[in-house]
């Protein structure tokens, strides 16, 4: 039994760096407290490129406030015909974690998200519903990697990163593990890998290939998505972009979602 004791205090003490890292805390406490945008109003384009090459374009509306319990979103798409009326809330709880409800135009109803279904395809993007969620620092455990290195990207040359990773505690993440690129001179995250919580591998790669400081604030104003296993991407583009503006607060309800 001693033997027993003794051994659990050695595998504890050689996993206590995989279970706290103060450097990787310190790092993600610089992200998680960049400044933020009381609300957005923005006009976005999605471009849905399939393996076969194949385009989808589709045009929305995106309004976001920043409340006591956390950020609050709500997507309505604009164009084209077959997903025009289509909304999308998005409200942060008490306590961390968020509330999700799609509005399906066709059938008049408005659908909860399940916990267990936030790996499920927002849209038929390349984006998830759990993609879709704000982050807080507590959702994740994090480990720092590296500091100072080059990102793969074109659209990220010159900037210095430390990696990052990030292990989400929610048992229904559909990632195992994130690895967030966060840059050495203004804190945030420019590339984000996501990797398969049942085997482990690459499946997903989040690049913010334009980051804007508006008012105070940075701001992702192009961002491209890339699924590894479909061959697929999604990018995103914001326009007609206004920063505390005054969002009303009956945008982000139920009874807007369903008028």
């Amino acid at each position: 039994m001693k033997r027993f004791a003794a051994l659990c205090a050695v595998i504890a003490l050689c996993a206590a760096p995989a279970l706290a890292d103060p450097k990787g805390d310190e790092v993600a406490r610089i992200y998680f407290s960049l400044p933020k945008p009381s609300d957005t109003r923005a006009v976005a384009t999605m471009t849905i490129v399939a393996k076969s090459l194949s385009r989808k374009v589709r045009k929305l509306e995106m309004l976001t406030r920043e409340g006591p319990r956390g950020r609050d979103s709500l997507v309505r798409f604009l164009e084209p015909a077959d997903v025009a009326g289509t909304k999308f809330l998005t409200l942060a709880k008490e306590g961390g974690g968020s509330e999700q409800r799609l509005y399906l135009p066709a059938l008049k109803k408005t659908r909860k998200i399940a916990s267990s279904a936030k790996d499920g395809a927002f849209v038929n993007s390349d984006l998830s519903f759990y993609d879709m969620e704000p982050r807080s620092f507590d959702d994740c455990a994090y480990v720092l990697l590296s500091e100072s290195e080059a990102a793969p990207d074109e659209a990220l040359a010159g900037k210095r990163f430390y990696r990052l990773e990030m292990r989400p505690k929610d048992p229904e993440a559909p990632y195992s593990r994130m690895v967030a690129w966060v840059c050495m001179d203004d804190g945030d995250i420019y590339r984000l890998e996501c990797f398969d919580r049942r085997d482990g591998g690459l499946v997903k790669v989040i690049v913010f290939e334009r980051i804007e400081l508006i008012k105070g604030s940075l701001i992702a104003t192009r961002t491209k998505v890339s699924d590894l296993r479909k061959g697929s991407t999604t990018v995103m583009a914001l326009g007609e972009l206004m920063v505390d503006e005054g969002v009303k607060d009956e945008a982000f309800s139920l009874k807007s979602l369903e008028g």
